[in-house]
């Protein structure tokens, strides 16, 4: 992540054109399209560029361009029209949009005619290797015969015995295929990125809340498991991750108002001071309310913020104001929405408000800020609360993110392939 995946791709694309007659489409998420038309335009001015997006959208007039940009929510729309037509290259900008086998933008995806298909990705499957296999069926269909084969040969084995042979048979499998850049191997003159975990303790009246919670889910999810099994206790699972998950950050949501988040106070002082001292500031967030919480905390010590969130409409804007405006000192997101293809150098200090398991995730967010472009060492802080889901969650993601990082990438596992063993941990 943030070695120049989009430079590369438009290098190969100016390569290519004018001598290529049939146009290449990239698909991406909709809040990277004024990026790619940015970069595009920066460094390869002389191919023609066509945005296929929003209700004026014209597929005739866009094949007349070199590279037509799309988003996968236009591209699973107008999938009867696309896959009529011959492109030279179909790119695939953050890949793993298509990991979920059976959903419908994957399976439009697969539909697109192309000889050339390239998938770009910084976390090529970020929860498990039926991931893997979705994005060769697009990438190289075939290759891996049935989802059903996948898994008997590789999937169960690595999964479930951690099979050593079988992630190595794997490994070999898709290496010719694979591209792999490292920061460590490429960009050795970047700044170091120092990761910090912060710890605060919850207060007397939020520990009572958690404890009372914690208690009433371990019983719950035990009673679903013996009952129903593990695959069919997921989403009783999930409730009760989820809504620790917001206890233990911020159990305002969870009690009216009545209980201040411990980490508010920490964040907000750590803030205060990094841009007393001339830095610039990024703070991550899973759950809206913890915006609008540090948001408010903002403007009441007068500190200039931007902030972005799924509503947000013009997104180049305001990451453009952060960017460039001295005065901006403090940039707050969610993952979901910040956490890919933005470039946030500006800013050297980050904070992830409310980790979760999924490393990748975060691995993504602190690469909007330490990527080329970056002049200064960049210190990223995990602030978790003590005693609860969040430190148990990140010692069960120390503990197994060795299966991945064997493979491709260092993550680990996701709800679904949690143990009973792990649920009874972290409820524990």
């Amino acid at each position: 992540m943030g070695l120049g995946k989009t430079l590369q791709t438009i290098t190969l694309l100016a390569s290519l054109y004018p001598e290529v007659e049939a146009p290449s489409l990239i698909v991406m998420p909709y809040s990277l399209l004024y990026n790619w038309r940015i970069e595009l335009t920066r460094f390869a001015p002389q191919l023609s560029v066509y945005c296929y997006h929003g209700g004026m959208r014209n597929l005739e007039e866009a094949l007349q361009h070199s590279v037509i940009l799309t988003t996968y929510t236009v591209m699973r729309n107008d999938i009867e029209l696309l896959q009529q037509r011959q492109f030279h290259y179909v790119i695939l900008e953050e890949s793993q949009h298509i990991k979920a086998f059976e959903a419908q933008v994957t399976q439009a995806i697969r539909q697109l005619n192309a000889p050339h298909r390239l998938a770009l990705s910084g976390t090529p499957f970020e929860n498990n290797l039926k991931e893997l296999y979705s994005l060769f069926c697009f990438l190289n269909p075939g290759m891996f015969g049935s989802l059903e084969e996948f898994n008997t040969r590789y999937a169960t084995p690595i999964h479930r015995k951690n099979d050593k042979e079988a992630m190595e048979s794997l490994r070999r499998k898709i290496y010719p295929f694979l591209l792999r850049r490292l920061k460590k191997d490429v960009l050795q003159e970047l700044p170091d990125v120092m990761d910090n975990q912060l710890f605060v303790e919850m207060n007397e009246e939020q520990a009572r809340l958690y404890e009372q919670r914690r208690a009433y889910y371990y019983q719950q999810v035990n009673r679903k498991i013996d009952s129903d099994g593990l695959e069919h206790s997921r989403a009783t699972m999930l409730q009760a991750i989820n809504e620790l998950r917001r206890i233990a950050s911020i159990p305002e949501c969870m009690s009216g108002g009545q209980i201040t988040s411990p980490k508010l106070e920490v964040v907000i002082n750590l803030v205060a001071e990094a841009v007393a001292n001339g830095h610039k500031v990024v703070i991550f967030f899973n759950y809206l309310l913890g915006v609008e919480l540090v948001s408010d905390l903002l403007d009441k010590l007068g500190i200039d913020f931007a902030q972005m969130t799924g509503s947000t409409r013009n997104r180049k804007s305001v990451v453009e104001r952060f960017q460039n405006d001295p005065q901006c000192r403090v940039f707050l997101m969610t993952l979901k929405t910040g956490g890919v293809g933005l470039n946030l150098t500006a800013a050297d200090t980050v904070f992830i408000f409310e980790p979760w398991w999924n490393k990748a995730a975060e691995d993504q967010a602190v690469s909007r800020l330490h990527r080329m472009g970056q002049l200064s060492k960049v210190l990223s802080y995990s602030i978790l609360v003590q005693g609860t889901i969040e430190e148990k969650i990140c010692w069960l993601q120390q503990q197994k993110k060795e299966l991945f990082a064997g493979l491709i990438c260092s993550d680990s596992h996701s709800l679904k392939h949690l143990s009973k063993e792990d649920i009874n941990y972290i409820l524990g």
